[in-house]
């Protein structure tokens, strides 16, 4: 008798809840996949208050223990839900202090949002312990770490990064020739589909692939040019959309 009492009052609450979601979200209702979504998470929530109301009736402290730590787990997931977007930023400043070549996606300053400089976010990058900055970038969708090197006039690929993004060296045609600090060397001009840091996305970006082999890529100011604006503020390089 007591069974049925129990499985009685959970049917009326569901019911109540179903006409209840019903009034609320006129349109939770709308289509058959929305059908089939609700009643399957009422079917757990109806073995989960019955097994519940069952272990009461025998263990009552275990059970007000057990109804305790859900009650817990589902305020630590609305907290969770109701801070995502800060939660987002943190996780985006650990990153950024653990691989600092993918740098920490900031708003920009009040200082910034009133110079010729505001334009949206930030990513900023710390100077590494050799004295470079490291950027991770997507070059056509796939990562390549380069170096920001403001005496090169190009975006400039060494040829397995080349490669790595789909740019076979036997389609090249390296006829271009450039002084750099190293002496002569000979490069090809190519077209990146897209070039993407953080919230920054440059698409058709010309780029030359170095026919000999090369530690990093660079960035140079042909990128640099690209943007909204670059600044240095002590050890920091802070690039702008």
């Amino acid at each position: 008798m007591g069974r049925a009492i129990i499985a009685g009052v959970a049917v009326a609450a569901i019911i109540a809840l179903v006409l209840l979601l019903n009034s609320a979200f006129p349109n939770v209702l709308a289509d058959d996949q929305s059908r089939v979504q609700v009643f399957a998470t009422l079917g757990w929530l109806a073995l989960l208050i019955g097994g519940v109301a069952l272990r009461f009736r025998s263990q009552p402290g275990s059970a007000i223990r057990a109804l305790a730590a859900w009650a817990l787990v589902a305020l630590v997931l609305i907290w969770i839900y109701a801070y995502r977007f800060e939660a987002t930023e943190i996780g985006n400043r650990m990153l950024g202090v653990l691989l600092p070549s993918h740098g920490i996606v900031t708003e920009p300053s009040q200082q910034a949002a009133n110079s010729s400089f505001d334009s949206g976010g930030e990513v900023r990058f710390a100077l590494n312990q050799y004295g470079h900055y490291q950027v991770a970038a997507r070059v056509n969708g796939t990562y390549i770490t380069f170096l920001v090197d403001t005496g090169a006039s190009d975006v400039v690929l060494s040829p397995d990064d080349a490669r790595r993004v789909g740019l076979a060296g036997g389609q090249l045609n390296f006829s271009d020739r450039v002084e750099t600090a190293n002496g002569v060397a000979y490069v090809a001009s190519v077209v990146l589909n897209n070039l993407t840091v953080g919230p920054i996305v440059i698409n058709g970006m010309p780029a030359k692939i170095n026919q000999s082999p090369m530690q990093y890529s660079l960035l140079g100011m042909r990128f640099l040019n690209r943007l909204h604006g670059w600044r240095v503020e002590g050890q920091t390089l802070i690039l702008q959309q």
